[in-house]
């Protein structure tokens, strides 16, 4: 993995949530959705019985048939996410990356697209779970996620803008944390400052 230093460009900026759109609150489990239905063989057979087995929402596996080589992302905060990060994988591997398609996603189980909410991935879903029980109603807190799926909260703050502040910087640490750790092929798409800027969706009092 390459290491990768990146500006806290984010961390101060505020971005507030829409005031027309609720959090998701999705299920703790995931179904698998076939886009494709075409056999598999060889390495991208084994990918997609592990995508089966183990990929939280949101994800998604673009499959390279003539080539038998797949993309595969799981975790992302919506569908769009986690299918932009799996085809670029698959792109970046493939010799035709035209081969490439999208063959399943995984999405939570109660999962409703027609809703129109924010939603989160399969672990930022946990953490919002845990942001809510520490709020306090005489005091503000702020949740905070970035594209690149870091997430960040408070709790107990003197003031709604102290809040979303502390969330900021809490969401930007954890993104820079977690593009040290992402897949070299998708570190320029991931470390563009469209994907690691942190936005608050939520916030309290």
């Amino acid at each position: 993995m390459i290491r990768h230093a990146l500006v806290l460009f984010a961390s101060f900026s505020l971005s507030l949530p829409a005031a027309a759109q609720e959090v998701a609150k999705q299920s703790n489990r995931t179904k698998v959705e076939m886009v494709k239905t075409f056999d598999l063989r060889g390495d991208v057979r084994g990918a997609f019985r592990q995508f089966k087995r183990k990929s939280d929402y949101f994800g998604a596996i673009y499959v390279n048939r003539p080539e038998r080589l797949a993309g595969v992302y799981s975790d992302a905060n919506s569908p769009w996410l986690a299918e932009a990060y799996a085809q670029t994988l698959c792109h970046k591997k493939s010799r035709n990356p035209d081969y490439c398609v999208l063959y399943a996603r995984s999405v939570p189980k109660d999962y409703n697209p027609a809703a129109f909410e924010i939603t989160l991935s399969h672990s930022a879903n946990k953490e919002f779970r845990e942001y809510l029980k520490l709020q306090n109603k005489k005091r503000s807190g702020a949740f905070a996620i970035s594209d690149s799926g870091a997430v960040g909260y408070s709790w107990a703050e003197a003031s709604t803008q102290v809040a979303q502040e502390q969330a900021l910087r809490r969401c930007a640490k954890a993104a820079n944390k977690a593009l040290r750790d992402t897949q070299e092929a998708l570190l320029p798409l991931l470390s563009s400052p469209a994907r690691q800027a942190c936005r608050v969706i939520h916030k309290t009092n």
